[in-house]
C-alpha cells in the first residue's frame, strides 16, 4: 500500500503558515476582480465579502469569447453566488450543485473514476469542470473553501470551451485579492463527528498589489452511513499586482489533500419475477440506510496542486489582451471493494431468492467487484490567450474576440493485484453477506509491484508472500501499468455585430486538433498502445434582441464534438480498441430564451426552451456497408427551464430554479457474433436517457428579521428530483436479444434544509439543518448501485470578521 501522502496539519499550523506568508509577501495568486465588460477570458465579477444575494444576471460570465454579463449571454446559466454558499454552509462543489436542477451525481465507475462525477442533462461532465475558465484536469472531491461563485452553463459549449461539454460546463470562480485588509475565521461542528475550520485573509500591500489566503480543514462522517468518512485540508494563496492599472498579473496556488473511505452505496435488486429493481434499502428487509457494503480498509487518498498565472492588459483603447496559464498535478491512491450485484446466479448463491424468501436462516450472499488498488500520478497544463477588439465596421458596432487554446494532459497508473488467503481462489467469488457488519478484508496482502508472478497461459497466477504461495487475482492479461497522454490545439474567434442598438448577431467558430495515446502493460506479454487522432469544427450562432437594458431575448444554435480518448485522466480506460479509430461524436443544440431584470434590477427572471441531439460515431464495414461498432447511443433531450434570482424586498432574497427534461434514446445498436453483426436494439430505443430526472427543482430563500431582532436572519429551502432510470437490462445473446428483463430505478429525492443566523458587530453564529425530514434519499447513482444520502444533519458555525 502506498504511503506517499502528505501529512494532515492542524488548522493552527495552517493559520500560522498563512500569517507568515502575508508577512513575507510571498504566495501564489488569484485573478484580480474587474467588473468591466470585456475583460479577460476568465474575468470574474467583483469579490464580495458581505452582503445579500443580488440578481445574478448582473454577474460577469468570466468568458472573453462572449464578453458580457449573464443578462446578455444567449445561454441558460445557473449561478450559486457567495452569499448563498455561505448561508447554506456549502463545503463542496457537489453540495453547491444540488441547487442546480438537471445535474445528477454519479458514483464513478463503469469506465469513470470515483470523485466529482456530474451529469448535466444526462450527459457526462467529468471533463467539463473548470476553475476560472481553465480546465481542472483531476478527479477528486473538490472543496468549496476557495469558491467565490459557481456557474453552470447549460447546453453544448464546445465553441466556448473545446471538446466535450455536451450537457454543459461547470465553472467555479475563485476568491480574489482586493484592496483593503480583512480576515474572516469560521469554526463549525455538527453531528456525524463533523468539524470544520476556515480562514479568509486579505491584505493590500499598496495601491496596486494585494494578497489573499484561504485555509481549510475538515473532518466528518456521514450521518446514518457506517464507516464512511473524510478528512481533508487545503490552502489557496493568491497575489494580484497591477490592480487598477493597464496591466494586471495574478498568480494563484491551490493545494488540497483528502483522505476518505469511498462510498459505493447499496446494490440495486428486484424481487423474483419483478421487472422493476430498486435500491435494497427500499424493501424493508433489514438492510437499512446505514449499511456499508465495502471494507473498512478501502481508501481514497488524493492530493491536488494547481498553479494558475493570469495576465491581462487593457489600456482603455479598442484592443485588449489576456493570457491565462495553468499547471495542475494530481496524485491518488485508490482501493475499493463494492458489491456489484445480488441476483439468482450460482456465484451469488441465489442471493435474490435468499433475500426475499422471508427466511432468516438463509444468507443472501452477493458478488463482490472492484479492481485492484492503483496509484495514480497525473498532470495537465493549459494556456488560453485572446485579443479583443471593439470597432465599427461599415457603420455597425462590432466586437471581435480571437485566440488560441493549447493544453496537454498526462496520466500514469500502477495497479496492485490482490493476494488472497490459502483456499480462496478469486476475490469476486468470496460469499458476502449483505447484513454482515464485520467488513474485514478477505485478503492478506497485495501483489507488490514488480513481484515475480507465475502464470501459465491465462490461468490464475501465484506469488510467494512471507513464505506462503498465494493465488492472486492477477492473470497473464492483468494490466499492471498504464499511461496516457493527450494534446489539444484549438483556435477560436467570436464576432458580435450590432445590426441596431437592440438587435445583434453573435457568431463563434472554433477548430481543434486532438491527439491522444494510451499504453497498457500486462503481467505477461507485450505492451499495447492505442492512439486516437482527430480534428473537428464547432460553430455557434445566436440572435439577440434587447429592447431595454433589463430585457434579453435570444435564439441560439450550436454544435459540440467529443473525440475518442477525450478523458485521459478521468477514465479508467482512456481509449478502447473498438472505438479508437472512430470519428468524434457530434452533438447539436437549439435554445430559445428570455431574461428579465425587475424591481430596479434587484430581481432576475429567466426562461428557456431547448432541444439537444447527441449523435454517436459509427464504423461501417466497407465491404458490406454494415455497422460494425458504435461509440454510444443517439439521444435527444428536450426541455424547459425557469429561474428566479435576487431580492424581492430589501429583507427577502430568493434563488429558485426548475427544469423539465424529456430525454429519450433515439438510436441504439446491439452488436455481437463472428463476424460482428449489429442490429437495432428494440428494448432500449425509445427508453428514457439514464440518470436524467424528468422534473427537478430547487429553492432557497432568506429573510432578515431586523425589525424584530437586529442581525437575525432565517432561511430555508428544498431540492427535488423525480425518479431516475439507471439501467435497462436485456436477455439473450447480442445481437439477438429476446426481451427486457429488468429496469433499475432510483426513487425521487426530496430534501428540506433550514438556517437561522445572528450577526452582531464582527461576530456571526449560524445553525444549519439538512434533510430536516430525515427522508431516505440517494445522493449518487449508477446502473447497479445507489448511495443513501446523509440523514438529518445539524451544523453550528461560529465566525468572526476582523
Amino acid at each position: 500500500m502506498s504511503r506517499g501522502i502528505v501529512a494532515r496539519p492542524r488548522l493552527t499550523g495552517l493559520l500560522a503558515t498563512g500569517a507568515a506568508g502575508l508577512a513575507l509577501g510571498a504566495g501564489g495568486a488569484a485573478l484580480a476582480a474587474d467588473a468591466g465588460a470585456g475583460a479577460g477570458v476568465n474575468e470574474v465579477a467583483p469579490a464580495v465579502v458581505t452582503g445579500r444575494i443580488a440578481n445574478t444576471l448582473a454577474h460577469s460570465t468570466g468568458l472573453s469569447v462572449i464578453p458580457t454579463d449573464i443578462q446578455d449571454t444567449p445561454q441558460a446559466i445557473d449561478v450559486i453566488p457567495q452569499e448563498q454558499l455561505k448561508a447554506q454552509g456549502v463545503i463542496s462543489l457537489d453540495q453547491a450543485l444540488r441547487n442546480v436542477p438537471g445535474i445528477t451525481v454519479a458514483i464513478g465507475e463503469g469506465g469513470t473514476l470515483n470523485g466529482d462525477q456530474f451529469k448535466i442533462r444526462g450527459q457526462d461532465a467529468k471533463d467539463d469542470i473548470y476553475v476560472d475558465g481553465l480546465r481542472d484536469f483531476g478527479v477528486y472531491t473538490r472543496d468549496a473553501f476557495d469558491d467565490q461563485e459557481v456557474q453552470v452553463l447549460k447546453g453544448p459549449s464546445s465553441a466556448l470551451f473545446g471538446r466535450g461539454s455536451t450537457g454543459g460546463v461547470i465553472n467555479t470562480i475563485s476568491k480574489t485579492p482586493m484592496m483593503g485588509d480583512f480576515a474572516e475565521v469560521d469554526a463549525s461542528m455538527g453531528n456525524g463527528d463533523y468539524y470544520r475550520a476556515t480562514a479568509d485573509i486579505n491584505h493590500a500591500f499598496n495601491d496596486t498589489t494585494a494578497m489573499r489566503v484561504n485555509l481549510m480543514e475538515t473532518a466528518s462522517h456521514v450521518v446514518d452511513r457506517d464507516y464512511v468518512r473524510s478528512r481533508r485540508w487545503g490552502a489557496a494563496v493568491s497575489v494580484a499586482t497591477g490592480l487598477g492599472t493597464d496591466t494586471t498579473i495574478v498568480a494563484n496556488y491551490l493545494h488540497q489533500h483528502d483522505n476518505r473511505i469511498p462510498d459505493y452505496g447499496v446494490t440495486i435488486v428486484g424481487p423474483p419475477g419483478s421487472l422493476i429493481a430498486l435500491p435494497v434499502t427500499e424493501y424493508g428487509l433489514g438492510v437499512d440506510r446505514s449499511t456499508f457494503l465495502g471494507y473498512s480498509a478501502d481508501r481514497d487518498r488524493t492530493t491536488a496542486d494547481i498553479f494558475t498565472l493570469k495576465v491581462r492588459h487593457d489600456s482603455g483603447g479598442p484592443v485588449s489582451f489576456t493570457s491565462d496559464t495553468r499547471v495542475g498535478r494530481y496524485q491518488r491512491y485508490f482501493r475499493y471493494t463494492p458489491v456489484d450485484r445480488c441476483d439468482t446466479t450460482a456465484s451469488t448463491q441465489n442471493c435474490i431468492g435468499n433475500l426475499f424468501d422471508g427466511n432468516p436462516a438463509t444468507t443472501p450472499n452477493a458478488f463482490m467487484g472492484g479492481g485492484g488498488p492503483y496509484i495514480q500520478n497525473a498532470w495537465g497544463a493549459q494556456n488560453i490567450s485572446t485579443a479583443k477588439a471593439d470597432f465599427n465596421a461599415g457603420g455597425f458596432r462590432n466586437q471581435l474576440v480571437a485566440g488560441f487554446d493549447v493544453s496537454y494532459q498526462s496520466n500514469d497508473k500502477t495497479f496492485q493485484a490482490y493476494a488472497l488467503p490459502p483456499g480462496v481462489t478469486a476475490k469476486t467469488a468470496i460469499p458476502r453477506n449483505l447484513l454482515d457488519p464485520s467488513h474485514t478484508a478477505p485478503f492478506t496482502a497485495f501483489l507488490p509491484v514488480g513481484s515475480a508472478v507465475n502464470c501459465v497461459g491465462t490461468a490464475a497466477c501465484t506469488t510467494v508472500i512471507n513464505g506462503q504461495t498465494l493465488t492472486t487475482t492477477a492473470t497473464a492479461a492483468t494490466v499492471l501499468y498504464s499511461s496516457g497522454d493527450a494534446a489539444d490545439y484549438g483556435v477560436f474567434a467570436t464576432d458580435r455585430l450590432w445590426l441596431t442598438p437592440q438587435w445583434s448577431v453573435i457568431g463563434t467558430l472554433r477548430y481543434d486538433w486532438y491527439d491522444a495515446s494510451y499504453l497498457t502493460t500486462p503481467v505477461l506479454g507485450q505492451a499495447s498502445k492505442l492512439t486516437s487522432d482527430s480534428s473537428f469544427l464547432d460553430p455557434r450562432v445566436s440572435l439577440v434582441f434587447e429592447p431595454t437594458k433589463s430585457q434579453t431575448y435570444y435564439v441560439s444554435w450550436g454544435k459540440s464534438a467529443t473525440p475518442q480518448g477525450t478523458s485521459i485522466v478521468g477514465s479508467a480506460t482512456a481509449i478502447s480498441a473498438t472505438t479508437a479509430d472512430l470519428a468524434p461524436e457530434m452533438n447539436e443544440a437549439f435554445e430559445a430564451g428570455a431574461k428579465f431584470s425587475l424591481i430596479g434590477g434587484r430581481l432576475g427572471l429567466t426562461a428557456s426552451i431547448f432541444d439537444v441531439k447527441k449523435n454517436n460515431a459509427k464504423q461501417v464495414d466497407p465491404a458490406t456497408g454494415e455497422v460494425e461498432v458504435q461509440s454510444s447511443q443517439k439521444q435527444e433531450i428536450k426541455g424547459v427551464e425557469f429561474g428566479v434570482t435576487g431580492r424581492i424586498t430589501d429583507a427577502w432574497t430568493v434563488q429558485a430554479a426548475y427544469s423539465y427534461l424529456d430525454a429519450k434514446v433515439t438510436d441504439d445498436l446491439t452488436c455481437g457474433g463472428t463476424p460482428v453483426v449489429c442490429l437495432p436494439n428494440p428494448y432500449t430505443i425509445g427508453t428514457p436517457v439514464t440518470y436524467t430526472p424528468k422534473n427537478a427543482a430547487s429553492v432557497w430563500t432568506t429573510y432578515k428579521l431586523d425589525p424584530i431582532v437586529r442581525g437575525l436572519e432565517i432561511g430555508g429551502g428544498a431540492t427535488y428530483q423525480s425518479k431516475q432510470y439507471l439501467a435497462f437490462r436485456t436477455a439473450g445473446t447480442a445481437p439477438y436479444l429476446t426481451g427486457l428483463t429488468q429496469i433499475a430505478e432510483a426513487p425521487y429525492t426530496l430534501s428540506f434544509d433550514g438556517m437561522i443566523a445572528y450577526e452582531t458587530g464582527r461576530y456571526r453564529i449560524a445553525l444549519n439543518g439538512y434533510n430536516l425530514s430525515d427522508r431516505l434519499n440517494y445522493s449518487q447513482v449508477f446502473a447497479n448501485r445507489a448511495v443513501p444520502a446523509a440523514g438529518r444533519t445539524v451544523v453550528l458555525t461560529v465566525g468572526a470578521t476582523f
